[in-house]
């Protein structure tokens, strides 16, 4: 037996777990095996064994690109293409304090609500900024009526 599908601990036996037996887990191990054999199969024959048709034609065949870049608190972009759509999605309700001369004149936005999600998105186009423009961006939360204390940048190429 692999040592991960044996109980190294000590006996628990209201899990049913006794020191040296197995553990239950060879499922896991059996369907990785399983993925192996088909990997060998897909090698053999040059045809995918796993491939999802409708997946392949969208993804590989006739990619279609996106008009947005997504920015998010956990994946904060640093530049977006001109001409995309810089979506910022945020988990709560804010308002979007945003600039792009500098500070020069500031703009209030509130994002719309996407109640299926419960979700909050601000769209920015820059089809009309100049390259090199820099979009810089705080929030103030609404429900705990503070400011994001930091602001952001996205740079326009």
């Amino acid at each position: 037996m692999i040592t991960e599908q044996l109980w190294d601990g000590p006996d628990l036996p209201e899990a049913h777990m006794k020191r040296g037996c197995p553990t239950g887990a060879a499922m896991p191990l059996c369907w990785s095996h399983a993925e192996y054999i088909s990997l060998v199969r897909s090698r053999h024959d040059g045809v995918c064994l796993g491939c999802v048709e409708p997946a392949f034609q969208r993804y590989v065949l006739d990619p279609v690109q996106s008009n947005y870049e997504i920015w998010t608190l956990r994946y904060p972009l640093r530049s977006v293409s001109r001409g995309k759509i810089l979506r910022i999605i945020l988990a709560a309700e804010v308002t979007v304090v945003w600039s792009t001369d500098n500070g020069a004149r500031t703009n209030l936005l509130d994002p719309i609500h996407e109640s299926r999600l419960n979700l909050w998105f601000a769209d920015f186009p820059t089809a009309d900024w100049p390259a090199g423009s820099i979009l810089t961006f705080t929030f103030f939360w609404k429900r705990d009526q503070r400011w994001e204390g930091r602001d952001w940048q996205v740079k326009t190429l």
